[in-house]
């Protein structure tokens, strides 16, 4: 039950993070609230802070692909509930993650996430998580969540 709750935890934040990250002209006035919030439920609840620039820069080649495939993880088992209960299918973060991402290999992921730090020093404390939205994903989708337009 432990790790249901974990990874449902886990879920609703990065879901959270997501929406506020991508949809600034929605949400611009809750985005930095809301980040905070979720910031603090990582911590207090699996003691687990947000991945930034600032740790990502640090870590070995294998904990940055592990991190990746994680973040693919939850994408397959979302995506893989949506193809068994259509009822759940939307134009989700994971839908656009699919779109955006297809199967573009770990290593590049990796690599484009340690150009963006290394060319931009002053988004350290930008979730890695939002870089991957930023640019991997949303480069390469024609719509943003839920059909949302999306800001360029």
């Amino acid at each position: 039950m432990g790790n249901a709750k974990s990874f449902y935890i886990i879920y609703l934040a990065v879901s959270i993070v997501f929406l506020f990250w991508i949809q600034p002209q929605v949400f611009a006035d809750q985005r930095e609230v809301a980040n905070k919030a979720i910031e603090n439920e990582l911590n207090n609840s699996l003691g687990m802070p947000m991945l930034k620039g600032d740790i990502w820069q640090k870590m070995t080649h294998d904990s940055k692909v592990a991190f990746v495939w994680g973040f693919g993880h939850v994408v397959t088992i979302e995506s893989a509930l949506m193809d068994e209960y259509p009822e759940l299918k939307r134009e989700s973060f994971v839908a656009k993650t699919v779109e955006g991402m297809g199967n573009m290999p770990m290593n590049d992921v990796v690599e484009k996430i340690d150009g963006y730090y290394k060319a931009n020093p002053g988004d350290i404390d930008i979730p890695v998580t939002s870089v991957i939205w930023k640019i991997i994903i949303k480069p390469n989708i024609n719509t943003g969540i839920a059909g949302y337009p999306l800001q360029k």
